[in-house]
């Protein structure tokens, strides 16, 4: 037994003098964090060892601003009567979630307005503009007419390839200032999202396309590269056997990625293979939690939480809680920094990335529990585009009646002698709908390092062809390249390992109208 100290064996007398005086036996009382003066946290394991004794053993914490110590002693103390004890040492007072979330935020956005930020078109201030005014707090005209000034000149300078979570995290920010997304200076942020040749690049990319898409409900053309179909279709193909998913791919998957996509993906889950491939990822992410409902940094939790409140589950009944403590609870316990703001690892600094990311998950908590939008959801905020009703007052054309004087020409009816053509009718010939063109034969589909090659022989008349490629055997085919001459396609910046599948069709004009024929049979390439 280790030698006590003069505090512990003076604590030791007074939980003893006052279990005896109120009639308490030793081990029926719950166990509680006793926070004192002196802010040291003691956490007490009673074991009855025989009639009229119980053992104390308690892990003492001095709480400073370096490591927590832990220092172990043991005590004795006489029960008033033997029996039998009920060890309740796990039992903690009830957590209240509510106001741990309002505190929270408060912490969080008293370290980020802290910070100086400036109101322009970048990561950290995008980021930041956009959790403030989803938390219910404001930003000044000038401000808003600031970012969105930086905006236009940044967007201005993108091209076709830009990486689609820059365009999101744009398109998110201006659409929670109620700003047009389709219109930033003249270029459609939406369209840039959903023509993207790079949402395959990971789930990343296809995760924060579809919730920027549907934060405002952007309507996409049926021609486009991508629909929400599609891009529904590519996610769940990132999703591993055990239920989570994968930056790159279906292997490495991670606690943050998997729910990233729950949040872009909630939305959705009406549909069957949405809920199934949820109910999966959720036994993941409760798998991936420690007893005390942890995980190994602030942010993973903050996006669990997040992806809770999109999918409009209660963290207690979904098994991310429970009365005395919670994945809450435990966020606060090893991550909140005295002071204000959040920490990346357990008792670590204030950091911006974490603190913005916790904030945004207790603001959309607090909005399910309120049964207000979700956080994602900035349709109330789209601008409005009724004004163009304004086109009704040409009813003043009416006054044009005097025309009626011109009656002096029904004199022309000696034309009716043309009569005769109504023999002309047999044009209805046209209507022979023109012969469509054949159907491909690929020849070949070669695999090369980070790309596919097809070849197939050539189809007689054809004007060019279609090439289509999909994720998924029987998944959502989305059109690579539209118009190509040549019988041949190479596929380039393809996921090493990963398989593609492709068809093809061929096309010809008919008086400038496309004619598309059927398609080849899909081809499997595995790439290397």
């Amino acid at each position: 037994m280790k030698k006590m100290t003069l505090g512990n064996r003076i604590l030791a007398m007074l939980l003893a003098f006052v279990m005896i005086l109120t009639g308490i036996a030793p081990g029926t009382f719950n166990a509680r964090v006793v926070k004192a003066a002196d802010a040291t946290e003691q956490r007490f394991n009673r074991i009855y060892r025989e009639e009229g004794i119980v053992q104390v053993k308690d892990s003492i914490y001095q709480n400073s601003d370096s490591i927590l110590t832990p220092k172990e002693t043991s005590h004795r103390i006489k029960a008033r009567k033997a029996g039998e004890i009920t060890d309740n040492s796990q039992v903690s007072d009830k957590v209240d979630i509510d106001q741990i979330v309002k505190e929270g935020i408060t912490s969080a956005s008293t370290f980020l307005n802290s910070q100086n930020y400036k109101y322009e078109c970048s990561g950290a201030s995008d980021w930041y503009i956009m959790s403030k005014l989803r938390t219910g707090q404001t930003i000044s005209d000038a401000e808003k007419e600031a970012y969105g000034q930086s905006a236009v000149s940044v967007v201005s300078k993108w091209k076709a390839n830009q990486k689609p979570t820059d365009i999101a995290r744009v398109a998110l920010t201006l659409s929670a200032m109620g700003k047009d997304i389709t219109n930033v200076g003249g270029v459609n942020l939406a369209a840039m999202l959903y023509s993207s040749d790079r949402l395959e690049d990971g789930s990343n990319e296809l995760s924060w396309t579809l919730i920027a898409l549907d934060a405002t409900s952007q309507k996409i053309p049926a021609d486009a590269k991508w629909n929400r179909e599609s891009m529904i279709d590519a996610l769940l193909g990132f999703q591993n056997e055990n239920g989570g998913f994968g930056l790159f791919d279906n292997k490495s998957t991670g606690v943050d990625m998997t729910a990233m996509i729950l949040q872009a993906l909630a939305p959705y889950v009406k549909e069957a293979k949405v809920q199934t491939a949820v109910d999966k990822a959720l036994a993941y992410l409760k798998d991936a939690m420690d007893e005390e409902y942890a995980y190994t940094s602030s942010e993973s939790a903050a996006q669990v939480i997040l992806a809770l409140a999109c999918l409009k589950r209660d963290a207690v009944d979904a098994g991310f809680a429970a009365e005395s403590k919670s994945i809450f609870s435990t966020l606060e316990k090893n991550y909140c920094v005295k002071g204000g703001g959040y920490a990346h690892l357990k008792n670590g600094v204030a950091n911006a990335m974490a603190s913005y990311q916790i904030m945004e998950a207790y603001e959309a908590y607090r909005r399910f529990k309120a049964s207000e939008e979700g956080y994602w959801d900035m349709n109330s905020l789209k601008p409005s585009t009724p004004e163009t009703p304004s086109t009704p007052e040409t009813p003043n054309t009416p006054e044009t009646p005097s025309t009626s004087e011109t009656p002096t020409t029904p004199e022309t009816p000696s034309t009716p002698e043309t009569p005769s053509t109504d023999k002309t009718p047999e044009t209805p010939t046209t209507e022979k709908p023109a012969k469509k063109p054949a159907r491909p034969v690929i020849r070949k589909a070669a695999a090369g390092k980070k790309k596919a090659t097809l070849t197939w022989k050539k189809v007689k008349g054809a004007a060019g062809y279609q090439v289509y490629r999909s994720m998924r055997k029987n998944g959502k085919y989305v059109c690579v390249k539209k118009n190509l001459k040549a019988a041949k396609y190479t596929d380039k910046k393809l996921k090493k390992g990963k398989t593609y599948y492709y068809k093809v069709r061929a096309y010809k004009k008919v008086n400038g109208k496309t004619i598309t024929g059927a398609y080849s049979a899909i081809r499997k390439v595995k790439v290397k």
